[in-house]
């Protein structure tokens, strides 16, 4: 009787003081982004590759993004392996929007104030892993 309640007494104190509660917050915040412009450039040289994953937001009714342009890379250098995020201004929101979406964790800082888009996003060989 004595060994239950210390038992029943361990497992109170337990709950109360080391469980952790769990945030009434959700997890996932839902990011709510009015406009974010995107250039999609094909880095692995598939062919087609930037205008695919172009329609892909399309059939994925996104319209709050604004594909400014979906080319090869310069020069046809087609060298990526992965793809890859590079932020021309920075806005962690909308970077953090733009991952979550994509699926892409791979990002680079290349800001530059007179850029016409918010991001890029130079297709790697894994490309179709993120947009299927």
């Amino acid at each position: 009787m004595i060994v239950t309640l210390i038992l029943l007494f361990g497992s109170v104190m337990y709950i109360l003081f080391f469980k952790e509660k769990k945030s009434e917050i959700p997890e996932e915040v839902v990011i709510d982004i009015i406009s974010l412009k995107l250039s999609i450039l094909n880095g692995c040289g598939v062919l087609g590759a930037a205008s695919q994953v172009k329609d892909h937001f399309i059939d994925q009714d996104h319209s709050n993004i604004d594909i400014i342009s979906w080319e090869n890379v310069e020069s046809n250098k087609f060298i990526y392996g992965k793809s890859i995020i590079v932020v021309k201004r920075k806005d962690e929101i909308k970077l953090k929007y733009l991952m979550r979406i994509t699926g892409i964790t791979r990002k680079i800082y290349a800001v530059d104030e007179n850029a016409i888009e918010d991001f890029q996003i130079i297709l790697g060989r894994d490309f179709r892993s993120y947009f299927k």
